[in-house]
């Protein structure tokens, strides 16, 4: 048998019993786009259908859009804020277009994180910015708004993020982070998981946990313990019902919820490797709001986009026979989200049951989440 480095070890160890107890980790976005927001002001309708900025090093920036004729001329402004209330102003023109077009975007001076209002001539402003933070030593660190939803509202950025493990931030990252303003810090690790490294904390943000897997079963997996992708798949499968189905679950999120709607500042959740636990908590936040599942399940996937070099250089250090039985547990995959989504159906008969009665969201307070969240105001 191979012997492994023990850094690898440790890692596919903890995410292996945390499977095994229903739970993994937490991966990015490539195909469906690094960035994906959008913000407008007031409660004019935002007539852009689509919004997304593409960057691979948070540099250099592709800034797309489309909207219906109607919306007239786009012109995009570059600023260091999300609403123009930074030293820069309303921010920089850095290009035109129709109603429907791209700019490409570089030579802006260097900045943690770069946002750029698209101001149509008739409509509200929507200010967009690449999703993810590009954060070295937490790749899977992404803001979980900028969807549209299905009555033509958006969800706002800036305000809740979700991320793979936040103890290996190192000082630059942990300086970004800090810039986002987020005063809240979840965790929904397991006490062994934050045992083995405590999460940094940006200076006046607050931690809270929210042990996800408190009640799972206790289990003894370790390194070889899958022993094919089969098995590993059939751990996540399993693990995303019990996101729905644990007494410590519904706990841990009936308590996030209650605090992304009420939380001043920004809220950051995460777990291990930003996934699942983290994956279930965006999924129910997004469908909460009203964006359309297909939405929700191209943003669950993207964590396979986000985690691809860090997987690739475990994986690296494997014979290819056990990457092949461990890839299942380090990615995930639409029937992983879809289980979770059954639960819901089987347990509860549908998901405002589910957001009601396992996670003490009534109409009152999705009113309030909503009110938080979205921008712009319904399409006609």
């Amino acid at each position: 048998m191979t012997r492994l480095p023990k850094f690898v070890t440790r890692r596919i160890t903890a995410l292996l019993a945390v499977a095994a107890m229903i739970g993994a980790g937490c991966a990015p976005m490539a195909a469906f786009g690094r960035s994906h927001l959008a913000v407008a002001t007031g409660e004019q309708a935002i007539p852009f259908t689509e919004a997304r900025v593409d960057s691979a090093d948070g540099r250099a920036f592709s800034v797309s859009w489309a909207a219906p004729a109607a919306a007239g001329e786009v012109t995009v402004l570059a600023r260091s804020t999300r609403d123009g209330d930074g030293s820069d102003g309303a921010g920089r023109v850095v290009g035109h277009g129709g109603a429907t077009g791209t700019v490409t975007v570089s030579g802006l001076p260097a900045f943690p994180r770069w946002w750029f209002a698209l101001t149509p001539r008739h409509g509200a402003p929507l200010a967009v910015a690449d999703r993810g933070l590009h954060l070295a030593t937490a790749p899977n660190f992404r803001d979980v708004g900028g969807y549209r939803t299905a009555d033509g509202r958006w969800v706002r950025m800036g305000l809740a993020y979700r991320s793979d493990q936040l103890d290996r931030l190192d000082d630059s990252d942990l300086a970004t982070v800090a810039r986002l303003s987020a005063t809240l810090v979840v965790d929904l690790r397991t006490e062994a998981e934050r045992r083995r490294g405590a999460d940094r904390l940006a200076a006046g943000a607050q931690g809270l946990v929210a042990d996800v897997l408190a009640d799972a079963p206790p289990g003894g997996a370790g390194v070889m313990a899958v022993k094919s992708p089969e098995a590993a798949a059939d751990l996540l499968l399993a693990a995303n019902r019990q996101f729905v189905s644990l007494g410590s679950a519904r706990a841990a999120y009936t308590a996030l919820f209650a605090r992304l709607a009420t939380t001043p500042g920004g809220v950051v959740y995460h777990c291990s490797a930003g996934k699942d636990r983290t994956g279930w908590a965006s999924a129910v936040l997004l469908t909460a709001l009203g964006v359309p599942r297909e939405t929700v399940m191209a943003d669950y996937l993207a964590s396979n986009g986000y985690l691809t070099a860090k997987n690739q250089a475990l994986f690296a250090h494997m014979p290819p026979a056990q990457a092949a039985n461990i890839e299942p547990v380090m990615t995930v995959r639409r029937a992983y989200l879809q289980a979770a989504f059954d639960e819901v159906d089987t347990r509860y008969g549908s998901f405002d049951a589910y957001l009601n009665q396992a996670l003490g969201l009534d109409p009152a307070a999705l009113t309030r989440l909503k009110a938080r969240f979205l921008e712009g105001a319904p399409a006609s």
